[in-house]
């Protein structure tokens, strides 16, 4: 528990929420939220049930790789499993809590990469759409993925980039809203694909209160067949 009081990354354990058990590099002066599992916990009861349905992941908005390594984690059902996960993360040299634990024994079963891009609405030398990353890995086809955004305001783009993807009802999506404003352009489009959804809202959590941020955010959550 003396980890906890770190101000640099150190090797932790999620002990709690549906990331349970992950393994990740964290510094723990941020992330304390995170290993109690009440970092953006009005989505745990979803990501409990529908991530273990999945065969691989895109992360897209990686950061520090909290959700890469806990995709990978309840994807691969603790390591029992071999999964795919893709982390989007232009600035990945800046996070060696995103780097470091690639290669862990952890994750061994799993095959995890780091694209070091924008995702957007076409490709080019700093952008990549996410329908290109797919097609480029035939070994995916017919396996069912788990499309998490967060781009600080950029989702439109990143889902003008996926118009394929988004065509699979396999596929599920968690899309991090940046602002109320939003809410009806990234909704727009899972209407008119008549894909069942939900906005969530990031409330206080007991005697902790708001996180911090600079702009209040929602969350889009597709609703696969686990929900109807």
């Amino acid at each position: 528990m003396f980890k906890l009081l770190s101000k640099k990354p150190e090797i932790l354990r999620i002990l709690r929420g549906p990331f349970k058990g992950a393994k990740m590099f964290l510094n723990p002066a941020h992330s304390k939220r995170m290993v109690f599992g009440l970092y953006e916990y009005s989505l745990n009861d979803w990501l409990k049930v529908v991530p273990p349905t999945k065969d691989f992941a895109f992360d897209i908005g990686a950061n520090t790789g909290y959700d890469t390594y806990g995709l990978a984690h309840l994807l691969s059902h603790s390591n029992t499993r071999g999964v795919d996960i893709v982390a989007f993360e232009p600035e990945a040299d800046r996070y060696p809590e995103l780097t470091t634990p690639k290669n862990w024994a952890e994750y061994s079963r799993s095959k995890i990469e780091i694209i070091s891009k924008f995702a957007g609405a076409e490709d080019d030398k700093s952008t990549v759409t996410i329908d290109t990353i797919y097609n480029e890995r035939p070994d995916l086809e017919g396996k069912k993925g788990l499309m998490k955004i967060d781009v600080e305001g950029a989702e439109c783009e990143v889902l003008k980039g996926a118009k394929n993807l988004l065509q699979n009802p396999d596929h599920d999506w968690m899309i991090e809203i940046h602002g109320k404003s939003l809410i009806p352009k990234v909704a727009k489009v899972f209407c008119e694909l008549d894909r069942p959804f939900l906005i969530r809202n990031l409330p206080p959590v007991p005697f902790l209160g708001k996180e911090k941020r600079s702009l209040y955010c929602y969350w889009l959550i597709t609703l696969g067949k686990q929900f109807q």
